[in-house]
């Protein structure tokens, strides 16, 4: 079941950015803000050194999907004061007929630039295919994005207590079956991935809240559509942003339990709402 994240807007800033890839596969595209809020560890992917044109930023571009695909943050332009650096330098070799042998070696790079990983991913193509770039080069991107994602998820750093905002996620409304408590603790979950600090405690006091409302519509011909409307609340309960997101599904399908479409719904989510949260934090600043 796939819901798009339509947009997420800071109402402060009066802005609005579509989002239109299907969370339960895809987040947002590489130079979406929403990937990198600049309290969250991420991934910036140069240019691939000695490979040729597009081929040098075909590669990057695939390395940072494969990031995505593997729950990390990455990006090949949006960075922030915690994020790692991937850079990868290609070499090849002549095997005749016209083939290059292609290897590509991956050096992650943390926010000090202190090489802390790397990976070598080598490929037989075609010496034309190498020159081309696209989407015959891109195993020698998705072959090492699982090594690296397992590394950046080991190593991110956790919110600190006292200096990141503490953030509650309030009960859901409107959502049938079991939508209204599993949203919730998904959505937790999926903030605490993205390196949001969380309130675990009932009664702690939150810089933040969000909250969200869910429509489903009366069946027709088979289908429901879904909205849900995610907002960050500040504690007197005045909406900074929101992040909206709808699909259609099967009529009655979530009548009774949710299972891992909450888990998808709330993924795809979170990181616009990390966004909104960072947004309202330099707001908040420029402001004091």
């Amino acid at each position: 079941m796939r819901f798009p994240l339509l947009a997420a807007s800071l109402l402060l800033l009066a802005s609005c950015q579509p989002l239109p890839h299907p969370f339960a596969q895809d987040v947002p595209p590489p130079h979406s803000p929403f990937l990198a809020p600049p309290d969250s560890a991420g991934v910036v992917v140069e240019p691939v050194a000695g490979a040729p044109e597009p081929a040098a930023h075909d590669l990057a571009a695939a390395m940072a999907k494969a990031l995505q695909d593997n729950d990390v943050p990455a990006s090949t332009s949006a960075s922030n004061r915690g994020s790692y650096r991937l850079v990868g330098t290609a070499a090849t070799k002549d095997v005749g007929s016209g083939n290059l042998l292609v290897t590509v070696s991956w050096e992650m790079h943390d926010a000090t630039g202190l090489p802390v990983s790397r990976q070598d991913a080598t490929l037989a193509l075609a010496a034309a295919a190498w020159r081309r770039g696209g989407d015959g080069i891109r195993d020698l991107a998705r072959e090492p994005a699982p090594y690296f994602a397992k590394m950046v998820e080991t190593m991110a750093p956790a919110p600190i207590a006292g200096i990141d905002p503490l953030v509650a996620v309030a009960t859901i409304t409107g959502a049938p079956g079991d939508g209204g408590e599993t949203l919730a603790r998904a959505m937790s979950d999926a903030l605490k991935h993205v390196n949001v600090d969380v309130a675990d405690t009932p009664g702690a006091k939150a810089s933040y809240v969000v909250e969200a409302r869910v429509d489903v519509s009366p069946p027709a011909g088979g289908k429901q559509q879904v909205k849900i409307s995610w907002s960050l609340l500040n504690p007197s309960g005045g909406q900074l942003g929101q992040v909206n997101q709808e699909n259609a599904v099967p009529a009655g399908s979530l009548d009774r339990n949710w299972g891992m479409t909450a888990y998808d719904v709330a993924s795809a989510a979170a990181p616009g709402i990390a966004a909104l949260i960072a947004e309202a934090r330099k707001v908040a600043a420029t402001k004091s």
